[in-house]
């Protein structure tokens, strides 16, 4: 018995899973991966207090990394869907709280594209400079602060792109934008936009490790703090416009880098 308590799933039991499974293509593989799990949570092949498959076994299921598994599984505890009990492993919630995140959760259950995420983006990051110039000049403490924790991103983005470490510069820059967000002071922005992060996290990884001109990507981030700091909403948003249009791209020749 000690043998089985280790194993998560017998030769039948694997067997009935990988009935409907399908090999994830790698386009979008969290996404897709998600899905999948999804629809065995859906139909009840993973059920409410239920272990769930270690990312060896997942990863091995779908045909995929195991880092693919990891940030799937992220996604489904952040939505409380799944919840982690050490030492005994992944279990799919009792009373998941789907209900009270059926927006998040919403996002699970239509076509996943990373166009439209970077478009949410876009909205959400344009609320918040319109609000920051809304305020320009009746909220200068809500200004200096905010300018004052974007100059600090940049600065640990530059470091970071010294020292050649690409998850503290991604961690930077993602800190940048949510700082522009938190300024609207609305829940909902603030966890659209970190469900977003990790929606999003493999394929951006995947797309910086592939840019070159560093110097631009520190410019591009100084030039938007600039236009906020004068007030010139106009050209903040051309700014933002800009940087938003080079993250497609970069997403873009990064998919079809790794493809």
């Amino acid at each position: 018995m000690a043998n089985e308590d280790v194993l998560i799933y017998n030769r039948k039991q694997r067997e009935e899973y990988m009935d409907n499974v399908k090999p994830v293509k790698q386009k979008t593989v969290v996404f897709q991966v998600i899905e999948q799990l999804k629809q065995m949570i859906a139909t009840g092949r993973l059920k409410p207090n239920e272990k769930v498959p270690n990312e060896y076994e997942l990863a091995e299921m779908f045909g995929v990394g195991r880092s693919s598994i990891r940030e799937a599984l992220k996604i489904f505890q952040y939505l409380g869907v799944v919840e982690l009990r050490n030492p005994k492993g992944t279990f799919i919630c009792e009373n998941s709280n789907i209900s009270s995140e059926s927006l998040l959760w919403s996002m699970l259950l239509g076509k996943k594209d990373f166009t439209d995420l970077v478009e949410l983006r876009l909205v959400l990051e344009h609320q918040g400079l319109w609000y920051l110039m809304d305020h320009y000049k009746t909220n200068k403490h809500l200004l200096t602060s905010t300018i004052d924790k974007l100059n600090q991103e940049v600065k640990n983005m530059d470091k970071a792109i010294k020292s050649s470490d690409i998850q503290k510069r991604i961690e930077a820059d993602y800190n940048f934008h949510g700082h522009i967000i938190e300024v609207c002071n609305n829940n909902i922005f603030n966890n659209l936009y970190r469900t977003m992060k990790l929606f999003m996290y493999e394929e951006i990884n995947t797309a910086q490790r592939g840019l070159e001109d560093t110097t631009s990507v520190i410019q591009n981030h100084i030039d938007l703090i600039e236009s906020i700091e004068k007030g010139d909403f106009y050209r903040a948003t051309e700014k933002f416009r800009k940087h938003i249009k080079d993250i497609d791209s970069l997403l873009d020749a990064g998919l079809k880098h790794e493809h």
